[in-house]
């Protein structure tokens, strides 16, 4: 076996390892969700919720600049144990900050809400556990084991739904749900750190100021996705109130199973990329791309289809009459997954081959277009227009991305197969509407979902089918699946 077979075999594992950890925390974090809301007092839900919020706030620069930066040099093979190093001093130095931070709030605003309620020293525990357990799953990503940081990702989340669940049962509200937050990440990175085999070393300046360099770009590029995510809801909450903001976000989040495989997808090929790029292997990116479109879009284009028939019996058996409002914005922003994936995948790609600058160029661009056109579409059209203005802005980011890609690499974009998606997805279609005529779902759940999954199977197999490259994909798949669960 050359080493190319034995590449090529690892990256279908990991990706199958990538799958099922995507659709793991999906799965937990929708069922915990829906039990928290039915059991938790309101208002403890909501301190929890701010925890977590402020959290993530003060974790932003950490996880999106940091943990990217580190990953990306780390896979390129050169002095890992050393860049390692200057990422935990980093690391640390930043915990610092934010923990000066809040001392400096705490003396300022000793009673403001957030201190009177202790939600201060949450948040103190919360970042320390952040600590150990970021750089635990970013130093397994950064030195390849991309498994290890997939399954690390899928334990924080079901260890601390597990504990929350308990605790919550129990009547412990407050510390179940807090507890459970800060009980997964160290859980996580006691379980993961044995996979590490990277070595403090001594670290100079340049070490440093490398990873500070790479971090403050990664950390543009990353936080330009978060307004791209979150930018609508602003929007929106300001102009037509907290209500249809609401019915907008819970659609968004709704949309985003189009995504899943995108993310699998960027989870495994960014350190990839980054390590062809430093050994100058252009086509091996250029092929992974191809590859990482198409099995993107694998899952993002029948998704689209299956919600223009399904869309509105999903969000009102699962969420309730109210939110029905959001189906035609289900549905554009559904769209939205499809385009994003080329912006999504096109980004990773120039943050590899160390292009953070272009990237961010691209992404900053699609975010001043969507200001001016949420302003303007959201008084005519309401959700739908914000939903309108983000799909106008990603496409914009999508052709930038990719027209500064050109440039350095041969894009190839998978045509042919998307094409056959469609088709594919047409069929699917075809049956759902049949389905739900002469058949029909009617306030059944499971009935909604078996008559999805059927029209799965049938596209699934409609693309075996008729393409070759997805067939082969799919067998290379499974063969994986078979090694790694030992299946007889």
């Amino acid at each position: 076996m050359d080493k190319s077979d034995s590449l090529e075999k690892q990256i279908k594992n990991q990706t199958i390892i990538s799958i099922l950890s995507q659709f793991g925390l999906t799965a937990v974090g929708f069922l915990a969700t829906i039990y928290f809301a039915r059991k938790a007092p309101p208002e403890t839900v909501g301190y929890y919720y701010l925890l977590f919020s402020l959290y993530t706030l003060f974790i932003l620069f950490s996880e999106s600049g940091i943990g990217e930066a580190s990953v990306k040099i780390m896979s390129e093979g050169k002095e890992k144990d050393e860049y390692y190093s200057a990422s935990l001093f980093v690391r640390f130095v930043y915990l610092i900050f934010e923990l000066l931070s809040i001392l400096i709030i705490y003396i300022l605003f000793p009673n403001s809400d957030i201190i009177l309620s202790g939600l201060h020293m949450w948040l103190v525990v919360a970042l320390v556990s952040d600590f150990l357990y970021s750089s635990r799953i970013y130093a397994n990503y950064g030195q390849g084991n991309v498994n290890v940081y997939q399954i690390g990702l899928f334990l924080n989340t079901a260890l601390r739904s597990v504990f929350q669940i308990v605790f919550v049962y129990l009547g412990y509200y407050l510390f179940g749900l807090n507890g459970g937050f800060i009980f997964g990440m160290i859980a996580t990175a006691i379980l993961t750190q044995k996979y590490i085999k990277l070595k403090l070393k001594k670290i100079d300046l340049n070490h440093v100021k490398r990873i500070f360099s790479f971090s403050l770009w990664i950390f543009l590029v990353m936080s330009s996705f978060l307004i791209h995510q979150n930018m609508d809801v602003v929007f929106l909450g300001a102009i037509s109130g907290e209500e249809t903001a609401a019915i907008y976000r819970i659609v968004y989040q709704f949309s985003m199973l189009a995504g899943l495989f995108a993310i699998s997808a960027k989870a495994v090929l960014y350190p990839k990329f980054s390590a062809w790029n430093e050994n100058k292997e252009n086509e091996k990116i250029e092929n992974a791309l191809d590859e990482g479109l198409k099995f993107s879009l694998l899952l993002a284009i029948p998704i689209f289809f299956s919600f223009l028939v399904l869309g509105y019996d999903f969000i009102s058996l699962f969420y309730g009459g109210v939110y029905t409002k959001g189906v035609l914005t289900l549905q554009i922003l559904t769209a939205v997954q499809i385009v994003t994936v080329f912006m999504y995948l096109g980004g990773v790609c120039l943050n590899a081959i160390s292009k953070p600058k272009e990237s961010f160029f691209a992404i900053a661009t699609g975010i001043l277009l969507n200001v001016i056109l949420n302003l303007l579409f959201i008084k005519k059209w309401g959700p739908e227009g914000a939903a309108l203005a983000t799909l106008a802005a990603i496409s914009v980011s999508s052709i930038i991305t990719f027209l500064i890609l050109k440039k350095y690499i041969n894009v190839k974009i998978p045509t042919i197969s998307t094409l056959k998606m469609v088709f594919a997805s047409i069929v699917m279609v075809i049956f759902l509407i049949l389905f739900k005529k002469y058949i029909g779902i009617g306030q059944s759940i499971p009935i909604l979902i078996s008559v999805f999954t059927v029209g799965g199977l049938l596209y699934g197999f409609l693309m075996l089918l008729i393409d070759e490259s997805i067939r082969d994909m799919f067998t290379g798949m499974m063969k994986g699946f078979v090694k790694i669960f030992k299946i007889k």
